[in-house]
């Protein structure tokens, strides 16, 4: 048994959902089992707050989750106080400028507005994304619209063949920025606040509720996930990308398609 934790944070995709968008059963259970413990238990995910507060429903939990992380530490949800916390954000010139060096790479390109998903275009993977994310499918009639205001990040799905060539491109622009991207999916490339990420949110959420870094735990399975498993005892899935593993204290068993979540939970605290 692992002892001493309190606060529990986990990544969605990739970490508690399988890689075809299913929440299996028994994941959900440990989740539940692990309130019913006296955990604190929330979401750190690279979706916005406002897509995630009815997880716990579409879960089936009893009630809601104790906190949630949004658009990769930009917001932060402390359901108990029911407040929201903004951190972060890109200004409208970092995003044009994001955009114009990524126009090359991208096959969408796309941000979450208030109850809209911004897209380039009607593609199969943009339906599915807003479907997900339970907001309205918005075609951009320019790429200027992504600019139009300050958010908390921009995405671009790309072709997985290209993805090492993008990483490099990423780091050379981004270099003397104020922002950086990271690979949250084999073909999704994000953006955001160089001092954005869900550690720093993971953080301000000790602070506010007078806990210790020590006492938190964080599951996760790739880049977007590396700072905020690396401040606490980070727990990095067995189908993690290398570098996040790297990040972690711990690693599972068993991967995410296999209930990799639940079966560490089971076996260390539970």
């Amino acid at each position: 048994m692992i002892r001493n934790i309190k606060i529990i944070a986990a990544d969605i995709d990739g970490t508690i959902t399988t890689s075809n968008y299913i929440t299996p059963k028994r994941n959900i259970e440990a989740i539940e089992n692990l309130r019913k413990a006296g955990y604190l238990f929330g979401l750190a995910s690279g979706r916005p707050v406002d897509d995630l507060k009815n997880k716990y429903e579409i879960w089936g939990l009893s009630k809601q989750v104790d906190f949630i992380i949004g658009w990769n530490g930009a917001e932060l949800y402390d359901a108990r106080k029911d407040v929201k916390y903004n951190y972060n954000y890109l200004t409208k010139q970092e995003l044009k400028e994001i955009v114009d060096f990524m126009r090359p790479y991208e096959k969408i390109t796309s941000v979450y507005l208030p109850g809209i998903y911004l897209a380039s275009n009607d593609s199969e993977k943009a339906l599915s994304s807003s479907e997900k994310t339970h907001r309205k499918l918005v075609i951009a009639k320019s790429y200027d619209e992504f600019s139009a205001v300050d958010n908390g990040g921009i995405m671009f799905r790309t072709d997985i063949k290209q993805m090492p060539e993008i990483e490099k491109v990423v780091v050379e622009k981004t270099k003397d920025k104020n922002y950086v991207g990271f690979k949250t999916q084999a073909d999704l490339m994000e953006f955001a606040n160089k001092n954005c990420n869900k550690g720093y949110a993971l953080r301000k959420y000790c602070e506010l509720n007078d806990m210790s870094l020590d006492e938190c735990m964080a599951f996760g399975d790739t880049t977007n996930d590396n700072e905020i498993l690396r401040i606490c005892n980070g727990v990095c899935m067995l189908n993690g990308s290398d570098d996040t593993k790297a990040c972690a204290k711990y690693i599972t068993d068993t991967e995410c398609d296999l209930e990799g979540f639940a079966d560490f939970v089971e076996k260390n605290l539970l």
